[in-house]
């Protein structure tokens, strides 16, 4: 299905809602940058909160500060990033507030971009959105529900042709098909780490 970018707020979300559990298929003319896609779904994992785990060639200025607002206002409880080639300075610089909850890693082998929300349960509420510390993500608690989206991650319009899969449910084996080789390169392959953190180690060693 095209989606036009002044359209994606109300049918990315309709898409994923029809799929009912499956995969859905979408494109655009690259004029929907991470910020859009995210502002269209990331409630759809609840309204507790989420941790997201992205991988991207690359970042830039204008991605790094999307993911900074997730972060400060706490619906990204952490980011786990892994790019193609170190951006260490940049993201230190972006991010420099919030990194106790970012772990960063480097693979040249990144080619492909995808971003994961691994929503929240219930938790206590405070800030922006109702809250939930997270921990009750990573220990022993199964995300509520998750998000997937596979395409390109565009920090700024290109108007190229752009094809994404996306996914949302419940489905635990899912979610670990597309977490757990990313989070292997997180765990060998980090300039920012973080691994010592007790929730960021948690994350890392969970079994999605």
């Amino acid at each position: 299905m095209w989606v036009q970018p002044c359209c994606i707020q109300n049918e990315l979300p309709k898409l994923l809602r029809q799929a009912k559990g499956g995969f859905c298929f979408f494109q655009t003319n690259g004029d929907c940058t991470l910020s859009k896609v995210l502002n269209a779904v990331s409630s759809m994992v609840g309204n507790n909160g989420h941790v997201m785990v992205l991988t991207v060639s690359e970042v830039d200025v204008m991605m790094l500060r999307t993911l900074e607002q997730y972060l400060r206002r706490e619906w990204s409880k952490a980011v786990l990033l892994l790019t193609a080639r170190s951006q260490e300075a940049l993201v230190r610089s972006e991010l420099g507030g919030y990194l106790k909850r970012v772990h960063y890693a480097v693979d040249p082998m990144v080619v492909d971009g995808q971003v994961a929300l691994l929503g929240c349960p219930k938790g206590d509420t405070g800030g922006d959105r109702p809250r939930s510390d997270i921990k009750d993500i990573t220990e022993g608690s199964v995300p509520t529900v998750s998000l997937i989206i596979q395409g390109a991650m565009l920090g700024q319009v290109d108007f190229s042709l752009s094809l994404y899969a996306a996914w949302l449910g419940k489905d635990k084996e899912v979610v670990k098909s597309a977490i757990n080789p990313i989070v292997a390169k997180l765990k060998t392959k980090a300039v920012i780490d973080h691994h010592e953190q007790p929730d960021i180690a948690r994350i890392l060693n969970r079994e999605w």
